[in-house]
């Protein structure tokens, strides 16, 4: 057991010689075992300090058969959710004393299966495996990871017996309708994203709930699936929507980028946010205080979902039973000028 400190290589040797005791007193000291005196300890500890001496913790853990590292494998490190998980699942891994390693398959089920090997060798005590940019089901690890635990992260798997940690779609777009509600909208549009993804099957259905629960018409004609998730997108749709014969008096966007679309097609046509038409989108991006009026929205709760998942990981090293579940991540509501401002 060593570290170098400069160009100086201090032992657990070295510690004992110049403390006067044996390295297994140095052992239990650095352990925190109980049988040590109060005498010895202390000299122990101000050798330890005197010299610079740390323990190795890569040999402490291969003793303990911990190494207190655990690792983040995402397909997708650019992904615009990534950098916020990742921190939440940091946060989560600090409260136990616990580094992160990264890792990036780009999607690719043999630089994931390469990934996954290199980190078993490590040691790590527990992987998160992540998705970078969208909730979808997946196959199990592409490499068996027998007695090593892991979580899935903003992704699902269909089988395999661990959580997976999601964000409740639904029940935030839910949050965004009975919002419009409350401002007293009752002809609602509804701009959803690519009907492929997953989010939007769950975000339309909680739209549709709410109102069908509050006795406000949903009009087919006003929930309208964009091609893709560009601004562009919600700019064409909200623009066609505002030039029928009855548009709009809202439009709930399924995310901020169609929302921000939506907000300068109402614009363009000589409208007034909020007054003639309220807007609101959903992911909470950054881009959505700065937009003019600020865009209310929905905020993913990824940060919360990352110490969600760390914890579960972290609970699984230390022992406790995982199974299959999907736990959902409540979203909040952002409320800012485009659906309650000055008109």
């Amino acid at each position: 057991m060593v570290i170098e400190t400069g160009s100086t290589r201090v032992t657990m040797r070295d510690v004992a010689s110049v403390a006067g005791v044996s390295t297994a007193t140095v052992s239990k000291v650095i352990n925190d075992r109980p049988d040590v005196g109060a005498e010895v300890r202390q000299r122990v500890l101000g050798t330890i300090a005197r010299l610079g001496y740390r323990p190795n913790a890569v040999a402490r853990g291969l003793r303990a058969r911990h190494t207190d590292t655990i690792a983040i494998l995402t397909d997708d490190l650019e992904g615009i959710f990534t950098n916020a998980l990742m921190r939440g699942v940091e946060e989560a891994a600090s409260e136990y004393d616990v580094s992160v390693l990264l890792a990036n398959s780009y999607g690719d089920a043999e630089k994931e299966r390469r990934h996954l090997r290199r980190l078993v060798d490590r040691q790590v005590d527990g992987l998160i495996i992540m998705s970078g940019n969208r909730v979808r089901p997946r196959s199990g690890p592409a490499l068996p990871l027998t007695g090593t635990p892991y979580v899935f992260l903003y992704e699902y798997g269909v089988s395999e017996p661990v959580p997976s940690v999601l964000p409740h779609d639904r029940d935030g777009a839910a949050m965004a309708a009975q919002h419009l509600i409350n401002i007293g909208r009752r002809r609602i549009a509804f701009i959803n994203g690519p009907a492929s993804w997953e989010a939007t099957g769950e975000r339309l259905d909680g739209f549709r709930t709410t109102l069908h629960d509050a006795g406000v018409p949903l009009h087919p004609a006003l929930v309208q699936h964009a091609s893709s998730w560009a601004p562009e997108d919600g700019f064409q749709i909200a623009d066609a929507l505002l030039a029928s014969i009855d548009p709009p008096d809202a439009i709930f966007c399924a995310s901020d980028d169609l929302a921000t679309g939506a907000l300068a097609a109402v614009q363009e046509r000589g409208l007034t946010i909020p007054r003639d038409v309220a807007v609101i989108g959903f992911d909470d991006r950054s881009l959505a205080v700065h937009q003019r009026p600020p865009l209310s929205t929905v905020a993913l709760p990824l940060l919360e979902m990352g110490r969600v998942a760390g914890r579960l990981l972290l609970a699984a090293v230390q022992g406790a039973p995982q199974r299959h579940e999907l736990i959902r991540v409540p979203c909040a509501l952002r409320v800012r000028a485009s659906t309650v401002g000055r008109a």
